[in-house]
């Protein structure tokens, strides 16, 4: 199973600390599995999940995609979670920002 960032449910609150970001996760046919909860200064994203189903689908692909996080492959599954959900909102980000540079 793919996953991806809906990239128009992607939303920016600024804080004192930095900008935190919030979005949907969605599987390879477009169905809502989940949402992360990017806080600029926590190390670990918040990632929940509709179902444990999705949650061992979105672990094992982070998994296979991303052996080695920070250097290590020892993780807890928490980590990989969270820098996999990172990187797909990365993306679904520079995917917004290139439709918004598009309309200018």
């Amino acid at each position: 199973m793919a996953f991806s960032i809906d990239a128009s449910s992607v939303a920016f609150l600024q804080t004192r600390r930095g900008v935190d970001a919030m979005a949907f996760i969605v599987s390879d046919d477009n169905k809502r599995v989940g949402e992360i909860h990017d806080v600029a200064e926590k190390i670990v994203a918040d990632v929940t999940f509709s179902c444990g189903s999705a949650r061992l689908a979105f672990i094992a692909e982070a998994r296979r995609l991303h052996p080695v996080v920070l250097g290590r492959a020892d993780h807890g599954d928490g980590v990989y979670v969270s820098e996999y959900a990172r990187a797909l909102l990365a993306e679904a980000e520079r995917k917004l920002l290139s439709d918004l540079g598009g309309r200018a």
